[in-house]
């Protein structure tokens, strides 16, 4: 996904941080306990259970609609994460632009051992495709030139300090041309074989115009926007997402945001993102950080 941060990789220049160790980003935390290629639904599970009450009753097509990830501290090498599921919540039936369907709310809970090491809250819509009748609704958005851009300052590790952040100030925008190539890899780098993000026909008989990205491709380029100008000594707590419009091949995925509070005592700071296509919103939502004070 083009997320350069080296803590993620190197363990030389990780030893050098705050963590001391090479740590996965947030954006991977409801990834690494997907089963990937061999997955099979588990009616026992209780979210498996609704999907498919709701595939018998004619909502077989799925697609995310939110994301809630937060960590009490980030996985390094070594854990072993399992996972709980619990189903939060199944809405009465509402009409979308997708189609008439159910909004599915799950919690998951991550531990290694009995640590807990993060939570995620994620909805779904399970609809009966009625067709994506969604148009583009003007042009992709113009990125402004952050050249201009008031220069922070930063610690040795070139990463922000807290104190040289203010409310309301933007972020660097930053513009991703969205192609075939890149939804298909995202969505097997992040184990997601659901085939409406990787088979053109599966996906138009389940409603889409084409294969759309999967959210865990969208969060995790929203870290690697935000990332890369916040810098690597960086703790990551929690990162909200509602869905829009898809990311469909072809159209651009423009990432833009601002700050929303800084605190120069604890380094928490929150940024507010937004990020658009030719159709209009795709995601928005909040990422909750931590940043150096010295």
């Amino acid at each position: 996904m083009g997320d350069c941060n080296p803590v993620h990789a190197d363990p030389s220049f990780a030893a050098s941080t705050r963590f001391g160790q090479v740590v996965a980003p947030l954006a991977m935390l409801d990834v690494w306990t997907k089963p990937g290629l061999t997955y099979e639904r588990n009616p026992a599970d209780p979210q498996g259970a609704a999907f498919e009450g709701l595939d018998r009753a004619g909502f077989t097509s799925a697609v995310a609609v939110a994301s809630e990830l937060s960590q009490p501290r980030h996985l390094v090498l070594g854990d072993s994460v399992r996972s709980t599921i619990t189903l939060e919540s199944v809405t009465p039936e509402k009409r979308t632009a997708l189609g008439h369907g159910h909004f599915v709310t799950a919690r998951q809970d991550f531990f290694v051992g009995t640590e807990p090491v993060g939570h995620s809250r994620f909805t779904v819509l399970k609809f009966r495709p009625s067709g994506d009748q969604r148009q583009p609704t003007r042009e992709p958005a113009q990125i402004p030139d952050s050249d201009g851009m008031e220069e922070v300052e930063r610690d040795s590790l070139g990463t922000l300090r807290a104190a040289s952040l203010q409310a309301g100030s933007p972020i660097p925008a930053v513009s991703i041309p969205v192609t075939t190539t890149m939804i298909i890899s995202g969505a097997l780098m992040t184990f997601d074989y659901f085939d409406a993000h990787h088979d053109r026909d599966a996906a138009i008989r389940k409603g889409s115009r084409d294969i759309f990205m999967n959210i865990h491709t969208s969060l995790g380029l929203v870290e690697r926007c935000l990332g890369g100008w916040l810098g690597p000594n960086v703790i990551w707590r929690s990162m909200k997402a509602r869905l829009g419009v898809p990311n469909y091949p072809g159209d651009v995925m423009n990432v833009t945001g601002n700050i929303s509070s800084a605190d120069a005592y604890t380094g928490r700071t929150t940024l507010h993102f937004l990020v658009t296509n030719s159709l209009g919103m795709h995601a928005q939502g909040s990422v909750e950080v931590e940043l150096p004070v010295q």
